[in-house]
């Protein structure tokens, strides 16, 4: 009996925590942020989305991007997961707009596919930036995060 209570609890708590709503207190790249809920503090990785890093060109711009969108602001996170670092992951709106798709639309972040293959919106907005060549598609060949990722762990 007690194990079902257990798992009614946590189904629950599940349920009601998808969707949080806070005001931004440090961004600390394009694709996280960290946030406070209730006296509460998250910190929120971007679903579905990877920015260039720090070190990487257009890492900074992507950065300033969402820093400028957000910063001290109130924003909605949907919650789909949480990563193995203990980040919430979660598609992040702030004034009615879906700010995922809008760093992708704008060229400051690929469209994840691995981790969201069916998100047709990021799909989309990658294609407009690539079409369009902006931020990072200006360049004839932009380097993944996660290629870059993988290429500084190598020289160590």
């Amino acid at each position: 009996m007690k194990k079902i209570i257990a798992i009614f609890l946590l189904s629950f708590t599940i349920l009601t925590a998808q969707t949080l709503t806070g005001i931004v207190s440090y961004v600390s790249d394009g694709d996280t942020i960290h946030m406070i809920v209730k006296n509460q503090k998250y910190k929120i990785r971007f679903y579905g989305i990877d920015t260039p890093e720090r070190t990487q060109e257009y890492g900074l711009e992507a950065k300033e991007f969402v820093y400028k969108r957000i910063m001290n602001r109130n924003i909605k996170v949907r919650v789909m997961d949480t990563d193995r670092y203990g980040r919430k992951v979660g598609k992040v709106y702030y004034n009615g707009k879906y700010l995922n798709k809008e760093i992708v639309k704008n060229g400051y972040a690929w469209w994840y596919k691995y981790y969201a293959k069916n998100d047709k919106d990021l799909e989309k907005a990658q294609k407009y930036a690539k079409i369009n060549r902006l931020g990072l598609w200006r360049s004839s060949k932009p380097i993944a995060p996660w290629d870059y990722r993988k290429s500084k762990k190598k020289w160590k």
